[in-house]
This record gives C-alpha cells, sequence and structure tokens, in this order.
C-alpha cells in the first residue's frame, strides 16, 4: 500500500515565512510533535519572484517534505497588474522547482477571493462557479489552475489549495477593512472609517483557527480546494460591537457612503467540517478580537 501524505511527512518547508500567516504557521509547526524538521524561505533571504529561486526552493525538499506556499503580494500591498504578475510568477518558479524535483504534497494558500467580493451568495461552497474581481482574486485563481496542471503532469503528488476568508489576529499590519484594522485604528485613537450601515456580511476567521485547520490538513489526505470556514458570517458592525465593548473609548466613526453596492457573503461549510476533528472548536468574533485588540495593546 503507498503510504499516505500524513505517514510520509517528517518536514515541512513554508515559503513566506515571515509573513503575518506564514510566520504563525512555522511557529505552530515547530510545536507539532510529529514533525521533526520546519524550514521557511521568505524575502529578504530569496526573492521568490526571481527565476534564480528556482533552484534554491528545489535543494530546500525531499520526499518527506510538504511545501507550504503562502508567499504572495496582499492585496493591501498592490492591487494591480504588477502584484498579479508577482503572485503568478512566484507559482511558476514553484512549478519549475517541482519539474526539477517533484513535490510528494504541496499546500496552497489561495483565497475565497476567488468566488468574487461583489457577488452576492449566502451558501458559498467549494463547488460554486469562481468570479474573481479583483487583481488578487484572479491571481490565485491562475495558481490554482497552474498548480493544478503540475500536478497532471506528475510534478506534484499531492495537491490541496486552501481558500480562506478574510484572517485576523495579533500580528497583522496589513491594517485591513475588518476587525485587525479596526482594531489598530482603535489602538491607535485613530477614527475608524465605516462604509455605509456596516450591515454586509462576511466570514472572518481567527489566524489560530486558520493555522490550526492548515496543521490538521497539510498532514491529512484530503486533495483540491476546500474552504477554510466556520460557516459563520457577521458583518462588519457586528465587528465594531465587538471592539466597542474591548476598548470603551472608541475614537468617533466615520461614516461614508458606499462606493459599490452592498453585497452579502456567507459559506457552507459542510466540506471543511467533514475534514475536521469533531471536537474542532472556532473562535468567537467577541473573543478573537478581544486577543487581536489585547495583543496590539
Amino acid at each position: 500500500m503507498k503510504p499516505s501524505p500524513v505517514q510520509k511527512i517528517q518536514r515541512v518547508l513554508i515559503l513566506g515565512h515571515s509573513g503575518f500567516i506564514g510566520s504563525h504557521l512555522i511557529d505552530s509547526w515547530r510545536q507539532h510533535p510529529t514533525v521533526v524538521e520546519v524550514k521557511g524561505i521568505s524575502i529578504p533571504e530569496l526573492d521568490l519572484t526571481k527565476e534564480k529561486s528556482q533552484a534554491t526552493i528545489a535543494e530546500a525538499y525531499d520526499d518527506h517534505t510538504a511545501v507550504v506556499l503562502c508567499a504572495a503580494v496582499k492585496r493591501q500591498f498592490g492591487e494591480n497588474a504588477s502584484a498579479f504578475e508577482s503572485n503568478v510568477r512566484i507559482v511558476q518558479n514553484l512549478i519549475e522547482a517541482a519539474g526539477r524535483k517533484k513535490i510528494s504534497r504541496l499546500a496552497f494558500m489561495s483565497s475565497a477571493a476567488v468566488y468574487g467580493e461583489e457577488t452576492h451568495d449566502t451558501a458559498i461552497a467549494e463547488e460554486t462557479l469562481v468570479n474573481p474581481s479583483s487583481y488578487y482574486g484572479i491571481a490565485k485563481f491562475t495558481g490554482e489552475c497552474l498548480l493544478r496542471k503540475a500536478a497532471g503532469e506528475g510534478k506534484i503528488s499531492s495537491l490541496i489549495c486552501f481558500r480562506p476568508p478574510l484572517v485576523y489576529g495579533p500580528g497583522d499590519r496589513g491594517k485591513t477593512y475588518g476587525p485587525s484594522g479596526f482594531c489598530s485604528a482603535a489602538r491607535e485613537k485613530s477614527p475608524i472609517t465605516l462604509w455605509g450601515d456596516g450591515s454586509e456580511l462576511r466570514e472572518f476567521i481567527y489566524l489560530e483557527d486558520l493555522g490550526r485547520m492548515i496543521l490538521h490538513l497539510t498532514l491529512g489526505e484530503f486533495q483540491g480546494a476546500v474552504n477554510l470556514v466556520s460557516g459563520m458570517s457577521h458583518s462588519f458592525a457586528d465587528v465594531l460591537s465587538c471592539i466597542q465593548e474591548v476598548c470603551p473609548n472608541l475614537p468617533p466613526i466615520q461614516k461614508r457612503e458606499r462606493s459599490k453596492k452592498k453585497v452579502d457573503n456567507a459559506f457552507n461549510p459542510s466540506l471543511i467540517r467533514s475534514l475536521l476533528l469533531p471536537e474542532f472548536k472556532f473562535t468567537p468574533l467577541l473573543e478573537g478580537i478581544r486577543k487581536t485588540f489585547q495583543a496590539s495593546s
């Protein structure tokens, strides 16, 4: 019988280990009892958008290594064609490395942005048609397609694509519109901007929950795309209510008229629930915001 990934994996290589998600993952992996070695590659040590990174990547893993690709130009640092090209180049360089030496298990950090941030849908599942509307979302789906093709060509033995919604938690310096950005503004006593009445629904995943899902699934046998969601959606007004509870002296809220039509997003968590252990519990929004705010205070 061919060994499953969970039986084979002894080492983990995280590409993009210095970022918000990658840095949390590398700390978590180092505490995992079955993993004997964890390595990371990131800028400034190596620019993964450059062709010369291919050889370095290939030298960094073996048949018993799970490669986790977190490296990306995030939307808040560049929502343009240049960022799209950089994100696709990172995937292409990884595929070229896989052409030199096959990757046994690859976990790709994609995004729920592949479904489209401007599409109203309150029952998003893995079967939902993709409709990315941002350079970031288009790049992530392009990356998924390229990696699936590489797997079909035998360069990758086992591929899983993670599609998380907006992730928040301690250490997020991006100041995105949502829990992390609102907590940062509250800490700095800066005004918080709320578009419209803030009633649109989104799912927000706490960083520690994301990390626990990624650790469990990377060592498992599932292949394909999976939404890393709880199935619980909240409004941005809900986020502000939680922040007001942990920071009573909240700065003024600046309300602005919507620049786009209001849409709600919510997820069907059936697949992820079937893959997690029954005892897996998600962090409630208030608790996650409290931890995020206190960690940055």
